[in-house]
């Protein structure tokens, strides 16, 4: 990416998509209003994205084993900022105390403490999330089905899912950060058990069963946050 070096590659391993449409006007208050929202239909997304990081390494620190693998849940929607298309995070579980204070600290991403278990069993996942501070848990098991065909540009599980910026607010501006992966290799999925306080504790309200997707997995490289286009609020840079 214009020559400047990744600052951190990992694997998004084991994770599970579940999708709510969330009322326009009701997703509108909750998202800063530099940012436009990224609509399927007229329709306004929200995620609960349960997965595990592995192999994780940053740019400029050593290899510590300790944070190669930690859980990782994440709630977001869609956005539209200069065009282009990307995703805006409500928050992001981890369960590694030093990666939370430093995304906090470099992608200004709203990390979160949380203790996580993760038990498999063939194609059974059971996911259990209880945040160290301030409430909100989350408890959910799914099962993997068959393999899907690669997404189609234009389809709904293409804009869910094949996505290559995030958005976050640095100082009073809009900026953004690149991620980059292959296309996602997508399964159906079934979720047989699902108890979830987080949506709640980023102001979402959600009702009836989501769409399901999962993957396997997908190996990434991620860089910090640049100047956004796009009209900006308030004031300062990063």
């Amino acid at each position: 990416m214009k020559g400047r070096p990744p600052a951190i590659r990992m694997r998004w391993h084991d994770l599970l998509f579940l999708h709510w449409t969330v009322d326009v006007a009701a997703m509108r208050v909750l998202v800063p209003p530099e940012l436009e929202l990224d609509l399927w239909e007229g329709q306004a997304y929200v995620a609960l994205v349960p997965f595990e990081m592995r192999d994780t390494r940053f740019r400029g620190l050593p290899d510590i084993a300790p944070l190669r693998q930690f859980p990782e849940c994440n709630v977001r929607t869609y956005v539209r900022h200069g065009g282009q298309a990307g995703v805006w995070f409500f928050s992001l579980d981890a369960a590694r105390l030093l990666p939370v204070i430093g995304a906090r600290l470099t992608w200004s991403l709203p990390y979160v403490w949380s203790r996580v278990s993760i038990v498999r069993d063939g194609l059974m996942t059971r996911y259990d999330l209880r945040r160290v501070v301030g409430g909100g848990a989350s408890h959910i098991v799914w099962r993997k089905g068959e393999p899907l065909p690669e997404s189609r540009t234009g389809s709904l599980e293409h804009f869910l899912t094949e996505r290559y910026w995030l958005f976050a607010k640095r100082f009073g501006s809009i900026r953004r950060g690149r991620v980059a992966h292959a296309p996602w290799s997508l399964r159906k999925a079934e979720v047989l058990e699902l108890k979830d306080g987080l949506l709640a504790a980023s102001g979402l309200r959600v009702s009836g069963a989501p769409h399901v997707l999962c993957s396997d997995g997908i190996d990434v490289e991620g860089w910090t946050l640049e100047a956004s286009g796009g009209p900006r609020i308030g004031g300062g840079e990063a």
